[in-house]
């Protein structure tokens, strides 16, 4: 496998997305196979691709298609329909809308578990699918005849996901608190500041030109400003007007540098920790980009890019003296500095584990705490 390191490339169009596996039920299954799906079997992927015909499908033109269907089945007119029927069926098919056209390939999700404590955290790779109905069933009669014990979905509808981490509640932002109580299958998670969001995914990512570094302080008593002046004594002052710090420490707490210059990242890192920002950031979430490095269709959209492909647009002149500032940094610097400060860096959440032998649910319960 190739191991040249990628970092992720975040855009203002990629989106957040909250989906719900029926208050939990179906988080193991959604885990254990990398999928999401919907409700609603009536209305499949297939019949819809038959409806792209059209020059643009619309929410209308999916929910004329789901009364449409619903009517046939149960042999009913328009003018039958109670309210709550049509109202079940308008909110499928905007749920079914989202799905197929509103989530991208290279959006993420967040997967509730049971009582939302947890969250799963993935990257959707796939365009939407109808999963076959014979495998369906296949893994239903394993669950009724106790093969596994995880629940599985009959959805039909479904996409392919690489799941990330398990998130704890208390590390999403706290613009996000409404999620707890939300009740929409599907929905587009709003915020002002992607970045927290972005977070979540990659300690290290590029995003509207700009390379994002964050890093974890383990200090209990808080940044001094001899803490500060040494993290700033780092850069060369030619660099310094390149680099903004964004700081929140508690204990513990986290520094977030930006900076248009990769360059700039790897001297931190070097210092800081002895190895550069290319093999930091295939360390911490190397297991993750190493499932995606053979997906060629992420690289041509844009989710991954490689930091040999930056780096190459950083050299010249800049990259001679660059090196020189940074060989005369690591002569005074080879106590790595990170240490003394408590600083690491580190992915959010908790690696997924997932039960290949198909015998021990992912279920996450209450915590006794």
């Amino acid at each position: 496998m190739n191991s040249e390191p990628y970092i992720l490339k975040f855009s203002n169009k990629t989106n957040f997305w909250l989906l719900r596996a029926e208050g939990g039920k179906y988080f193991s299954d959604f885990l254990n196979n990398d999928y999401i799906g919907i409700r609603y079997n009536k209305l499949t992927i297939n019949d819809i691709e038959n409806l792209q015909q059209q020059e643009v499908v619309t929410l209308e033109d999916i929910k004329q298609l789901m009364f449409k269907q619903y009517i046939k089945d149960n042999k009913a007119t328009i003018n039958s329909l109670s309210t709550s029927a049509k109202t079940q069926l308008t909110i499928h098919a905007k749920q079914t809308y989202l799905f197929a056209y509103e989530i991208k390939i290279g959006d993420f999700i967040l997967l509730p578990a049971k009582h939302s404590y947890e969250f799963a955290l993935g990257m959707v790779v796939g365009d939407p699918y109808d999963e076959n109905f014979e495998k369906i069933e296949e893994l239903r009669r394993d669950y009724k005849n106790h093969d596994i014990s995880y629940r599985p979905s009959n959805y039909v509808k479904r996409r392919s996901v690489q799941w990330i981490s398990i998130i704890d509640r208390r590390d999403l932002p706290k613009e996000l608190a409404w999620i707890m109580n939300a009740h929409q299958a599907v929905a587009v998670l709003k915020i002002n500041n992607k970045t927290k969001l972005f977070d979540l995914v990659s300690p290290v990512y590029k995003y509207e030109d700009k390379f994002y570094l964050r890093v974890h302080t383990s200090k209990q008593s808080g940044f001094s400003v001899s803490d500060w002046a040494k993290l700033v004594s780092i850069f060369p002052k030619k660099s310094v007007n390149d680099i903004d710090m964004k700081a929140n420490i508690n204990s513990p707490g986290f520094i977030t540098l930006v900076t248009s210059s990769m360059n700039n990242l790897s001297a931190f890192a070097k210092v800081m920790f002895g190895s550069s920002i290319g093999g930091i950031s295939f360390f911490v979430i190397g297991k993750t980009l190493k499932l995606l490095l053979g997906e060629e269709n992420l690289k041509k959209k844009g989710v991954i890019e490689s930091i040999q492909d930056i780096w190459s647009k950083h050299k010249q002149n800049k990259v001679k003296n660059f090196k020189a500032d940074l060989e005369y940094k690591e002569l005074k610097a080879k106590d790595r500095r990170g240490e003394e400060l408590g600083l690491s860096i580190r992915r959010e959440g908790k690696p997924i584990e997932k039960n290949k032998s198909k015998i021990i649910s992912l279920d996450i319960k209450k915590p006794k705490n």
